[in-house]
């Protein structure tokens, strides 16, 4: 008996520090910028160069057409491009979400033709105003055509009127709270969004975050089943 006792004890203090050493668990960010290309993109994306992080784009086709050389440059850096939409409409899609091919489809041509890569699809979707205030239908429409949609859980509330550098960072912080896998909201062309950008990496990376680009992955499946933000993938 006490040679057993002698054992577990033994293989107590073995284990011990190995269960005390367990992982924490992986903090990711995504930053999303919607509604571009817009004319100051490019001093978006120098900026973002210079912090070295990934970052997605959820872009307008209208605005794609408007700039494509910033369309170029976003899809030339590597940045991940979602569709926005081709006019950051809803109401078509609530009404008729059977227009989400028609859009995804002119969406991709768009693109194609900005970067001069014919074979350019996006798998990407953010909804105009986020997913909530639009109907089951339009949301299945999306993943059935094998497009993952995605929201957000943390803001830079960068569209509202009354916002500067300092408030935006407040508002990534206050939004991010202790979550450990975040979708970011922000949007390209807002001034004070860029004045905030090197804070506002800084903070995720005190706190330890992993900067990462949405995709429709094994791994980013993973990552973001942890996310509280509303979105889907297409079944595998």
């Amino acid at each position: 008996m006490m040679r057993r006792i002698l054992t577990i004890l033994c293989l107590l203090l073995i284990l011990l520090p190995i269960m005390g050493e367990a992982e924490e668990p992986r903090k990711v960010v995504y930053l999303t910028f919607d509604d571009g290309p817009k004319q100051s993109t490019p001093e978006l994306l120098e900026l973002l160069e210079e912090l070295d992080v990934p970052a997605t784009f959820f872009m307008v086709g209208f605005a794609v057409r408007a700039f494509p050389e910033y369309a170029f440059e976003i899809y030339e850096k590597g940045y991940a491009i979602g569709c926005h939409t081709m006019d950051h409409s809803s109401s078509g899609i609530k009404e008729n979400p059977e227009q989400l091919e028609s859009i995804l489809r002119r969406f991709n041509e768009e693109v194609q033709k900005a970067t001069g890569d014919a074979q350019f699809a996006t798998t990407l979707f953010r909804f105009p105003g986020g997913s909530t205030q639009y109907p089951y239908a339009a949301k299945k429409k999306v993943t059935d055509l094998g497009y993952s949609w995605f929201d957000w859980n943390a803001m830079t509330r960068d569209t509202y009127s009354d916002m500067n550098k300092k408030e935006i960072l407040k508002a990534v912080k206050r939004t991010t709270g202790e979550q450990e896998v975040v979708i970011l909201l922000a949007h390209d062309g807002k001034k004070f969004t860029r004045d905030a950008l090197p804070e506002i990496v800084e903070f995720y990376r005190e706190n330890g975050y992993e900067f990462r680009q949405l995709a429709d992955t094994q791994e980013e499946r993973e990552i973001l089943s942890r996310c509280a933000a509303h979105l889907a993938f297409p079944e595998q």
